[in-house]
């Protein structure tokens, strides 16, 4: 994959993090739109390699519990899994990285 479509990929998963995860609730300040971009290196690989819904969600959950700290009394998430689910869906639907087509599939 090249440069140019590596970082086309990366600015279309800022954009799916902000506007379907968006944990901080930040998505209307312009300001704000580089907030989860050190998320997106990480968000790139894990659908590189094809990773699972549960493994994205998890990884969300740690964004959001260990480094943002968006914990109730509790320790559990203060985003709804809803939220979540949707996010990450989205992110698989964009089909960045489409299997390749092997001789069988010919």
């Amino acid at each position: 994959m090249d440069k140019e479509r590596s970082r086309q990929i990366r600015v279309e998963i800022r954009h799916i993090l902000m506007a379907k995860w968006d944990p901080i609730g930040v998505s209307d300040i312009p300001e704000a739109t580089d907030e989860y971009d050190r998320y997106v290196g990480e968000i790139y690989e894990l659908l590189k390699s094809r990773a699972t819904e549960k493994e994205i969600s998890q990884y969300l959950i740690e964004v959001e519990t260990d480094r943002m700290g968006l914990t109730d009394k509790c320790g559990n998430p203060l985003v709804p899994a809803e939220t979540r689910s949707i996010a990450v869906l989205a992110l698989q639907l964009a089909n960045f990285f489409p299997a390749k087509e092997t001789e069988n599939d010919a």
